[in-house]
Parts: C-alpha cells; sequence; structure tokens
C-alpha cells in the first residue's frame, strides 16, 4: 500500500456538497474519489504541456503553425479531452 499523505483544503460549499452525494452514491470515500479525480487531472496537465513544449519546439524550427493547422489541432485536442478549442494554450 502506498504511503499516505494528509491534506487540508477548502472547497466551495456547492462542490462540497456534490463531492459528499457523489462519494455516498458511489459508496466510496470522499479522499478516494479525490484521489482518482487528481491523479486524472494531473496527467491531463502533463500531457498538455508536453505537448505545448513539442508545438513551441517545432515552430522554433519549422515557424509558427497555420491558424487552419491550429484549428485542426483543436478539434483533435478536443475529440481526446472532450472539451472546447477555447481551452487552448492555457497549461
Amino acid at each position: 500500500m502506498a504511503e499516505k499523505v494528509k491534506f487540508s483544503v477548502s472547497l466551495d460549499a456547492e462542490l462540497g456538497k456534490a463531492l459528499r452525494q457523489f462519494a455516498a452514491a458511489e459508496d466510496e470515500q470522499i479522499s478516494s474519489v479525490i484521489s482518482r479525480a487528481l491523479e486524472q487531472y494531473l496527467d491531463d496537465r502533463r500531457l498538455i504541456r508536453a505537448g505545448l513544449r513539442a508545438m513551441a519546439e517545432y515552430e522554433t524550427e519549422y515557424g509558427p503553425f497555420s491558424e487552419e493547422e491550429m484549428a485542426e489541432a483543436d478539434v483533435r485536442v478536443a475529440g481526446l479531452f472532450g472539451r472546447s478549442g477555447d481551452e487552448r494554450r492555457t497549461a
């Protein structure tokens, strides 16, 4: 079993309520729900940052992406992460 670390965090009241309800409905501990959500969030952010670094390296070598290329990339990213392309380059 992995070592556990205890944290104290503050959440918006409505988010806390939703978290408690979700955990209860799933018959899980709140800490388990938060751990899984945080793992997914951090994995997503690492992937986004790696992609942005790769894009920057490509642009340094070959020049900036065209608007058409960026629009195509937005569609692909939205499909991968289930998000809109409006969140581009925010990592």
